[in-house]
Protein backbone atom coordinates (compact mmCIF):
# COMPACT_ATOMS: atom_id res chain seq x y z
CA UNK A 1 0.00 0.00 0.00
CA UNK A 2 1.22 3.53 -0.86
CA UNK A 3 0.94 7.00 0.76
CA UNK A 4 -0.62 8.38 -2.78
CA UNK A 5 -3.10 7.96 -4.91
CA UNK A 6 -3.41 7.88 -9.03
CA UNK A 7 -5.73 9.05 -11.35
CA UNK A 8 -5.61 8.16 -15.07
CA UNK A 9 -7.04 10.17 -17.84
CA UNK A 10 -10.45 8.71 -19.35
CA UNK A 11 -11.77 10.22 -22.42
CA UNK A 12 -14.67 11.76 -21.13
CA UNK A 13 -13.88 15.56 -19.68
CA UNK A 14 -15.36 15.87 -16.33
CA UNK A 15 -14.52 19.58 -16.87
CA UNK A 16 -17.16 19.23 -18.89
CA UNK A 17 -19.70 19.72 -16.39
CA UNK A 18 -20.32 22.67 -15.03
CA UNK A 19 -20.71 23.20 -11.33
CA UNK A 20 -22.28 26.91 -11.27
CA UNK A 21 -23.39 28.58 -7.38
CA UNK A 22 -26.98 26.94 -8.28
CA UNK A 23 -25.93 23.35 -9.17
CA UNK A 24 -27.06 20.58 -6.85
CA UNK A 25 -24.42 17.60 -6.67
CA UNK A 26 -25.81 13.77 -5.76
CA UNK A 27 -22.85 12.32 -4.31
CA UNK A 28 -21.18 8.58 -4.71
CA UNK A 29 -21.61 6.72 -1.26
CA UNK A 30 -18.30 8.25 0.58
CA UNK A 31 -15.93 6.78 3.91
CA UNK A 32 -15.33 9.88 6.36
CA UNK A 33 -12.77 8.83 8.83
CA UNK A 34 -11.34 10.31 11.41
CA UNK A 35 -7.17 10.80 11.53
CA UNK A 36 -4.65 13.42 13.22
CA UNK A 37 -6.63 16.49 13.33
CA UNK A 38 -8.17 15.59 9.55
CA UNK A 39 -10.26 13.78 7.35
CA UNK A 40 -10.04 10.87 5.23
CA UNK A 41 -12.48 11.16 2.47
CA UNK A 42 -12.96 8.81 -0.33
CA UNK A 43 -14.75 6.05 -2.98
CA UNK A 44 -13.62 2.83 -1.95
CA UNK A 45 -15.34 1.61 -5.44
CA UNK A 46 -12.16 3.34 -6.98
CA UNK A 47 -9.80 3.44 -4.22
CA UNK A 48 -9.96 7.07 -4.48
CA UNK A 49 -9.23 9.40 -1.12
CA UNK A 50 -8.11 12.31 0.34
CA UNK A 51 -7.96 14.50 3.40
CA UNK A 52 -9.91 17.38 4.22
CA UNK A 53 -10.43 19.80 7.46
CA UNK A 54 -13.32 19.69 9.42
CA UNK A 55 -15.18 22.40 7.30
CA UNK A 56 -14.60 20.56 4.22
CA UNK A 57 -16.33 17.30 5.67
CA UNK A 58 -18.87 19.83 7.01
CA UNK A 59 -19.87 21.30 3.16
CA UNK A 60 -19.85 17.39 2.22
CA UNK A 61 -22.44 16.51 4.87
CA UNK A 62 -24.33 19.72 3.55
CA UNK A 63 -24.23 18.58 -0.47
CA UNK A 64 -25.41 15.49 0.57
CA UNK A 65 -28.47 16.92 2.33
CA UNK A 66 -29.54 18.32 -1.02
CA UNK A 67 -28.60 22.06 -0.67
CA UNK A 68 -27.27 24.42 -3.40
CA UNK A 69 -23.20 25.52 -4.30
CA UNK A 70 -24.68 28.91 -2.44
CA UNK A 71 -26.35 27.45 -0.05
CA UNK A 72 -23.12 25.31 0.87
CA UNK A 73 -21.56 28.31 1.23
CA UNK A 74 -23.13 30.37 3.16
CA UNK A 75 -24.07 27.66 5.87
CA UNK A 76 -20.23 26.70 6.56
CA UNK A 77 -18.78 29.90 6.29
CA UNK A 78 -18.73 32.00 9.72
CA UNK A 79 -20.20 34.77 10.33
CA UNK A 80 -17.19 36.75 11.85
CA UNK A 81 -15.14 35.80 8.52
CA UNK A 82 -13.87 38.03 6.16
CA UNK A 83 -14.41 36.24 3.07
CA UNK A 84 -16.65 33.46 2.11
CA UNK A 85 -15.29 29.30 2.09
CA UNK A 86 -14.82 28.67 -1.95
CA UNK A 87 -17.46 25.48 -1.85
CA UNK A 88 -17.85 26.32 -5.78
CA UNK A 89 -14.09 25.36 -6.73
CA UNK A 90 -14.71 22.63 -3.67
CA UNK A 91 -17.51 21.38 -5.63
CA UNK A 92 -15.38 21.44 -8.43
CA UNK A 93 -13.02 19.57 -7.32
CA UNK A 94 -15.41 16.51 -6.26
CA UNK A 95 -16.15 16.33 -9.64
CA UNK A 96 -12.63 15.51 -11.08
CA UNK A 97 -12.39 13.21 -8.14
CA UNK A 98 -15.02 11.33 -9.20
CA UNK A 99 -17.00 11.66 -6.07
CA UNK A 100 -19.85 13.29 -8.24
CA UNK A 101 -22.96 11.17 -9.74
CA UNK A 102 -24.64 13.42 -10.91
CA UNK A 103 -24.79 17.58 -11.51
CA UNK A 104 -28.03 18.84 -11.61
CA UNK A 105 -29.23 15.72 -12.60
CA UNK A 106 -26.42 15.53 -15.24
CA UNK A 107 -23.91 12.21 -14.44
CA UNK A 108 -20.14 13.17 -14.04
CA UNK A 109 -17.93 11.12 -15.60
CA UNK A 110 -15.13 11.99 -12.70
CA UNK A 111 -11.52 10.71 -12.82
CA UNK A 112 -11.53 6.94 -11.63
CA UNK A 113 -8.79 5.87 -9.92
CA UNK A 114 -6.14 4.58 -12.12
CA UNK A 115 -6.55 0.91 -12.04
CA UNK A 116 -3.09 -0.63 -12.48
CA UNK A 117 -3.02 -4.33 -11.98
CA UNK A 118 -4.94 -7.52 -11.46
CA UNK A 119 -8.22 -6.97 -9.51
CA UNK A 120 -9.27 -9.36 -6.66
CA UNK A 121 -12.78 -10.18 -5.95
CA UNK A 122 -13.85 -9.02 -2.47
CA UNK A 123 -15.27 -12.50 -0.82
CA UNK A 124 -14.04 -12.93 2.62
CA UNK A 125 -11.73 -16.52 2.79
CA UNK A 126 -10.57 -18.52 5.39
CA UNK A 127 -12.02 -15.36 7.56
CA UNK A 128 -10.48 -17.38 10.75
CA UNK A 129 -6.74 -17.22 9.80
CA UNK A 130 -7.04 -13.15 10.18
CA UNK A 131 -8.21 -12.94 14.02
CA UNK A 132 -6.88 -12.24 17.03
CA UNK A 133 -5.73 -15.65 17.99
CA UNK A 134 -4.45 -16.15 14.43
CA UNK A 135 -2.48 -12.98 14.76
CA UNK A 136 -0.93 -14.32 18.26
CA UNK A 137 0.15 -17.12 17.22
CA UNK A 138 2.10 -15.33 13.94
CA UNK A 139 3.85 -13.27 16.44
CA UNK A 140 4.53 -16.69 18.39
CA UNK A 141 5.91 -17.99 15.62
CA UNK A 142 8.39 -14.50 14.57
CA UNK A 143 9.10 -15.16 17.85
CA UNK A 144 9.79 -18.80 18.46
CA UNK A 145 12.08 -18.48 15.09
CA UNK A 146 14.28 -15.46 17.16
CA UNK A 147 14.57 -18.67 20.00
CA UNK A 148 15.63 -21.19 17.57
CA UNK A 149 18.22 -19.12 15.43
CA UNK A 150 19.99 -18.14 19.42
CA UNK A 151 19.60 -21.26 21.12
CA UNK A 152 20.26 -23.70 17.71
CA UNK A 153 23.80 -22.42 15.85
CA UNK A 154 23.16 -25.29 13.43
CA UNK A 155 19.76 -23.86 12.00
CA UNK A 156 21.22 -20.51 11.68
CA UNK A 157 20.89 -19.31 8.45
CA UNK A 158 24.53 -18.43 6.31
CA UNK A 159 24.88 -16.68 3.63
CA UNK A 160 26.56 -20.07 1.39
CA UNK A 161 23.13 -21.92 2.06
CA UNK A 162 21.56 -20.94 -1.11
CA UNK A 163 24.13 -23.21 -3.14
CA UNK A 164 22.00 -26.40 -1.88
CA UNK A 165 22.51 -28.07 -5.32
CA UNK A 166 26.11 -29.10 -7.01
CA UNK A 167 25.35 -26.77 -9.49
CA UNK A 168 25.49 -23.36 -8.08
CA UNK A 169 23.67 -21.96 -11.33
CA UNK A 170 21.08 -24.27 -10.40
CA UNK A 171 20.48 -23.60 -6.98
CA UNK A 172 20.14 -20.11 -7.56
CA UNK A 173 17.61 -20.77 -10.30
CA UNK A 174 15.54 -22.89 -8.08
CA UNK A 175 15.79 -20.61 -4.98
CA UNK A 176 14.78 -17.45 -7.68
CA UNK A 177 11.45 -19.75 -8.65
CA UNK A 178 10.97 -20.23 -5.00
CA UNK A 179 11.15 -16.63 -3.63
CA UNK A 180 8.40 -15.27 -6.51
CA UNK A 181 6.26 -18.33 -5.14
CA UNK A 182 7.01 -16.86 -1.81
CA UNK A 183 6.47 -13.38 -2.78
CA UNK A 184 3.39 -14.33 -4.43
CA UNK A 185 1.67 -16.17 -1.20
CA UNK A 186 3.19 -13.11 0.85
CA UNK A 187 1.00 -10.58 -1.06
CA UNK A 188 -1.94 -13.12 -0.75
CA UNK A 189 -2.17 -12.98 2.62
CA UNK A 190 -2.15 -9.25 2.25
CA UNK A 191 -5.39 -9.73 0.09
CA UNK A 192 -7.20 -12.52 2.29
CA UNK A 193 -6.85 -9.82 4.99
CA UNK A 194 -7.98 -7.15 3.12
CA UNK A 195 -11.29 -9.30 2.12
CA UNK A 196 -12.40 -10.60 5.44
CA UNK A 197 -12.38 -6.58 6.06
CA UNK A 198 -14.69 -6.06 3.22
CA UNK A 199 -11.70 -4.18 1.36
CA UNK A 200 -10.46 -4.36 -2.30
CA UNK A 201 -7.02 -5.48 -3.53
CA UNK A 202 -5.32 -5.35 -6.90
CA UNK A 203 -2.09 -6.99 -7.52
CA UNK A 204 0.57 -5.51 -9.56
CA UNK A 205 4.27 -6.58 -10.13
CA UNK A 206 6.27 -3.03 -9.82
CA UNK A 207 9.99 -2.19 -8.36
CA UNK A 208 11.40 0.03 -5.86
CA UNK A 209 14.50 1.55 -7.10
CA UNK A 210 15.99 -1.23 -8.30
CA UNK A 211 14.37 -3.63 -6.61
CA UNK A 212 11.88 -5.65 -8.39
CA UNK A 213 8.56 -5.70 -5.69
CA UNK A 214 5.18 -7.35 -6.28
CA UNK A 215 2.84 -5.24 -4.53
CA UNK A 216 -1.17 -5.39 -3.23
CA UNK A 217 -2.54 -2.67 -3.63
CA UNK A 218 -4.24 -1.44 -0.38
CA UNK A 219 -5.85 1.68 -1.23
CA UNK A 220 -9.01 1.19 0.00
CA UNK A 221 -7.89 0.19 3.89
CA UNK A 222 -8.06 4.04 3.90
CA UNK A 223 -11.35 3.86 4.89
CA UNK A 224 -10.61 2.43 7.86
CA UNK A 225 -9.22 3.68 11.23
CA UNK A 226 -5.66 3.55 11.68
CA UNK A 227 -5.45 0.89 13.44
CA UNK A 228 -7.73 -1.67 11.61
CA UNK A 229 -5.43 -1.25 9.08
CA UNK A 230 -2.62 -3.05 10.65
CA UNK A 231 -4.14 -6.78 10.49
CA UNK A 232 -3.78 -6.31 6.82
CA UNK A 233 -0.74 -4.72 6.35
CA UNK A 234 1.04 -6.95 8.44
CA UNK A 235 -0.57 -9.96 7.06
CA UNK A 236 2.17 -10.61 4.65
CA UNK A 237 5.23 -10.61 7.66
CA UNK A 238 2.91 -12.90 9.60
CA UNK A 239 3.20 -15.84 6.71
CA UNK A 240 7.08 -15.19 6.31
CA UNK A 241 6.74 -15.97 10.23
CA UNK A 242 5.27 -18.48 10.26
CA UNK A 243 7.50 -20.72 7.12
CA UNK A 244 10.60 -19.39 8.42
CA UNK A 245 9.64 -20.97 12.32
CA UNK A 246 8.29 -24.09 10.28
CA UNK A 247 11.51 -24.26 8.61
CA UNK A 248 14.01 -23.61 11.39
CA UNK A 249 11.94 -26.21 13.50
CA UNK A 250 11.66 -29.20 11.09
CA UNK A 251 15.89 -28.36 10.86
CA UNK A 252 15.90 -28.21 14.36
CA UNK A 253 14.05 -31.61 14.41
CA UNK A 254 16.54 -33.21 11.73
CA UNK A 255 13.35 -33.64 9.33
CA UNK A 256 13.53 -33.20 5.45
CA UNK A 257 15.70 -32.27 3.47
CA UNK A 258 18.30 -30.11 5.49
CA UNK A 259 20.43 -28.36 2.93
CA UNK A 260 16.94 -26.97 0.94
CA UNK A 261 15.28 -26.37 4.24
CA UNK A 262 18.49 -24.20 5.21
CA UNK A 263 18.37 -21.98 1.77
CA UNK A 264 14.73 -21.52 2.49
CA UNK A 265 15.24 -20.54 5.96
CA UNK A 266 17.91 -17.80 4.40
CA UNK A 267 15.39 -16.31 1.65
CA UNK A 268 12.54 -15.85 4.30
CA UNK A 269 14.79 -14.04 6.64
CA UNK A 270 16.05 -11.77 4.36
CA UNK A 271 12.33 -11.06 2.78
CA UNK A 272 11.50 -10.55 6.94
CA UNK A 273 14.65 -8.04 7.30
CA UNK A 274 14.20 -6.46 4.13
CA UNK A 275 10.64 -5.37 5.20
CA UNK A 276 12.60 -2.86 7.90
CA UNK A 277 13.69 -1.02 5.11
CA UNK A 278 11.26 1.47 5.54
CA UNK A 279 12.64 4.13 2.85
CA UNK A 280 11.76 1.60 0.20
CA UNK A 281 7.81 2.36 1.40
CA UNK A 282 7.57 -1.39 2.75
CA UNK A 283 4.69 -2.92 4.96
CA UNK A 284 6.80 -1.72 7.87
CA UNK A 285 6.36 2.00 6.30
CA UNK A 286 2.50 1.55 5.69
CA UNK A 287 2.23 0.36 9.48
CA UNK A 288 4.36 3.09 10.59
CA UNK A 289 2.31 6.06 8.71
CA UNK A 290 -0.31 4.52 10.07
CA UNK A 291 0.31 4.14 13.52
CA UNK A 292 1.84 7.77 13.30
CA UNK A 293 -1.42 9.37 11.24
CA UNK A 294 0.90 10.24 8.36
CA UNK A 295 -1.03 10.41 5.37
CA UNK A 296 1.45 11.30 2.49
CA UNK A 297 4.69 11.52 4.26
CA UNK A 298 6.57 10.23 1.74
CA UNK A 299 6.40 13.27 -0.84
CA UNK A 300 6.87 15.47 1.97
CA UNK A 301 10.14 14.16 3.10
CA UNK A 302 11.20 14.36 -1.12
CA UNK A 303 9.65 17.72 -1.17
CA UNK A 304 11.83 18.70 2.26
CA UNK A 305 15.53 16.31 1.02
CA UNK A 306 15.03 18.22 -2.52
CA UNK A 307 13.99 21.88 -0.86
CA UNK A 308 17.36 21.11 1.37
CA UNK A 309 19.71 21.02 -1.55
CA UNK A 310 17.97 23.45 -4.47
CA UNK A 311 15.45 25.90 -4.84
CA UNK A 312 11.72 23.80 -5.17
CA UNK A 313 9.35 25.07 -8.15
CA UNK A 314 6.23 27.33 -7.42
CA UNK A 315 4.35 23.69 -7.56
CA UNK A 316 6.52 21.86 -5.35
CA UNK A 317 6.14 24.84 -3.11
CA UNK A 318 2.54 24.39 -3.18
CA UNK A 319 2.72 21.35 -2.11
CA UNK A 320 5.13 21.51 0.58
CA UNK A 321 3.24 24.20 1.72
CA UNK A 322 -0.45 22.17 1.68
CA UNK A 323 1.30 19.27 3.49
CA UNK A 324 -0.18 18.62 6.78
CA UNK A 325 1.14 19.26 10.00
CA UNK A 326 1.53 15.86 11.37
CA UNK A 327 3.17 14.67 7.58
CA UNK A 328 5.88 17.81 8.30
CA UNK A 329 6.55 16.77 11.72
CA UNK A 330 7.39 13.09 11.45
CA UNK A 331 9.48 14.78 7.57
CA UNK A 332 11.94 16.46 9.70
CA UNK A 333 13.30 13.29 11.46
CA UNK A 334 12.47 10.90 9.10
CA UNK A 335 14.74 12.13 5.75
CA UNK A 336 17.22 11.56 8.18
CA UNK A 337 16.28 7.64 7.60
CA UNK A 338 15.05 7.92 4.03
CA UNK A 339 18.48 9.47 3.21
CA UNK A 340 20.49 7.33 5.21
CA UNK A 341 18.47 4.26 3.26
CA UNK A 342 19.02 5.59 -0.17
CA UNK A 343 23.14 6.05 0.67
CA UNK A 344 22.56 2.42 1.65
CA UNK A 345 20.65 1.50 -1.56
CA UNK A 346 23.12 3.38 -3.63
CA UNK A 347 26.03 1.39 -1.87
CA UNK A 348 24.74 -1.96 -2.44
CA UNK A 349 23.58 -0.68 -6.23
CA UNK A 350 27.60 -0.49 -6.72
CA UNK A 351 29.09 -3.04 -4.93
CA UNK A 352 27.01 -5.98 -5.51
CA UNK A 353 24.01 -5.09 -7.85
CA UNK A 354 25.91 -4.06 -10.93
CA UNK A 355 28.84 -6.51 -10.61
CA UNK A 356 26.76 -9.73 -9.87
CA UNK A 357 24.64 -8.65 -12.77
CA UNK A 358 27.51 -8.13 -14.86
CA UNK A 359 29.02 -11.76 -13.72
CA UNK A 360 25.55 -13.55 -15.03
CA UNK A 361 26.25 -11.87 -17.85
CA UNK A 362 29.58 -13.05 -18.66
CA UNK A 363 28.66 -16.62 -16.88
CA UNK A 364 25.73 -16.88 -19.13
CA UNK A 365 27.46 -15.48 -22.64
CA UNK A 366 30.49 -18.04 -21.69
CA UNK A 367 28.47 -21.08 -20.96
CA UNK A 368 26.02 -20.71 -24.40
CA UNK A 369 29.69 -19.84 -26.20
CA UNK A 370 31.05 -22.80 -25.07
CA UNK A 371 28.10 -25.29 -25.31
CA UNK A 372 27.28 -24.49 -28.75
CA UNK A 373 23.00 -24.66 -29.73
CA UNK A 374 23.59 -28.35 -30.82
CA UNK A 375 23.87 -29.40 -27.04
CA UNK A 376 21.30 -29.73 -24.06
CA UNK A 377 24.08 -27.99 -21.90
CA UNK A 378 23.54 -24.98 -24.02
CA UNK A 379 19.81 -25.06 -23.32
CA UNK A 380 20.21 -25.78 -19.95
CA UNK A 381 22.76 -22.46 -19.41
CA UNK A 382 19.86 -20.77 -21.15
CA UNK A 383 17.08 -21.63 -18.81
CA UNK A 384 19.22 -20.93 -15.92
CA UNK A 385 20.33 -17.84 -17.40
CA UNK A 386 17.31 -16.41 -18.24
CA UNK A 387 15.68 -17.42 -14.68
CA UNK A 388 18.73 -15.83 -13.41
CA UNK A 389 18.24 -12.35 -14.86
CA UNK A 390 14.37 -12.38 -14.37
CA UNK A 391 14.37 -10.31 -11.93
CA UNK A 392 16.60 -7.38 -13.53
CA UNK A 393 15.02 -7.70 -16.62
CA UNK A 394 11.35 -7.66 -15.21
CA UNK A 395 12.81 -4.90 -13.05
CA UNK A 396 13.82 -3.18 -16.30
CA UNK A 397 10.61 -3.78 -17.89
CA UNK A 398 8.93 -1.91 -15.27
CA UNK A 399 10.83 1.38 -15.26
CA UNK A 400 10.35 1.43 -19.05
CA UNK A 401 6.39 1.06 -18.43
CA UNK A 402 6.61 3.84 -15.81
CA UNK A 403 8.53 6.07 -17.98
CA UNK A 404 5.94 5.44 -20.92
CA UNK A 405 3.15 6.40 -18.43
CA UNK A 406 4.75 9.77 -16.76
CA UNK A 407 5.52 10.65 -20.60
CA UNK A 408 1.26 9.72 -21.51
CA UNK A 409 0.21 11.97 -18.01
CA UNK A 410 2.03 14.74 -19.42
CA UNK A 411 0.34 14.92 -22.98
Amino acid sequence: MTDSTTVERTSTDPSAVEVAQTSVLRLHPLTVTPQAGGFVVGRAATGCFVVLPEVGVAALEELRAGLTVAQVTHAVTPQSAAESVDVLAFARSLVRLGFVETVDDAASPGLPTRSSGVAVTVRPRLPWLFTRPSALAAAGCAVGALVLMASVPSVRPHALDVFFLPNPAASLAVLTLVTYLLAAAHELAHVLAAAALGVPARLRITRRLYFLTFETNLTGLWALPPRKRIGPLLAGLGFDSVVLFGVLALRAADLGPDRFLAALALVELSAIVTQFFVFLRTDVYSVMTALLGCTNLSETTRLLLRGSVRRLSPEQRAKLSASRPRDLAVARWYRIVHLAGMALALWFFLAYFVPSTWHLLEWMAHALTVSGPATMSFYEALFLGVVLLSPRLLTLGVAIRDAANRRAART
